[in-house]
């Protein structure tokens, strides 16, 4: 008979477990950053800055999020890019596109740096499927990433131990 041949063990690994959402107007600080989210908002189209209305793309709806981010700090601060927010239902994460509406300031159109005290007030647009409302959603801010990492070990990604900032899309 064949020698038995051990069989190899489960490694148990440690699952990244997201921070608990706070409410929107709560800020946070990264680094020296404050950054809040101010407010969620649904709609199903929107006039852009050239006064045209612009539909949701089928089966979605559009979801704006309104934040702010003040440089707290002594120098110059590089504003946090576009992908490094995200929207969240569950496990599915959504990204920010352009999407310009008149009269409201766009985060992709602020300046790349904001010196000492300096203060930025922009909206940043999402399409979602229109099943999902603010109560199902929550905003993420991921200063050091353009994803996020759950469902794994983090130490398995180069991006697993990357901060990650939550709020909620409801008050």
């Amino acid at each position: 008979t064949a020698p038995a041949t051990p069989s190899p063990q489960p490694i148990a690994t440690e699952i990244k477990v997201l921070p608990t959402p706070v409410s929107p107007g709560k800020l946070v600080v990264y680094d020296e950053l404050e950054v809040v989210m101010v407010e969620a908002e649904i709609t199903d189209s929107y006039i852009n800055e050239y006064g045209s209305n612009r539909e949701a793309p089928a089966g979605n709806k559009l979801l704006w999020i309104h934040i702010t981010i003040k440089n707290i700090g002594q120098n110059e601060q590089v504003l946090p890019a576009p992908e490094h927010y995200s929207v969240l239902n569950r496990t599915v994460e959504y990204k920010s596109i352009y999407g310009h509406r008149q009269d409201y300031a766009d985060y992709m159109a602020l300046t790349t740096v904001l010196v000492q005290g300096q203060k930025v007030d922009a909206w940043l647009r999402f399409d979602i499927p229109t099943a999902l409302e603010l109560q199902d959603l929550q905003f993420a801010f991921l200063p050091k990433s353009s994803q996020i990492s759950t469902g794994f070990s983090s130490s398995e990604y180069s991006w697993g131990d990357h901060p990650i900032y939550l709020w909620t899309c409801t008050p």
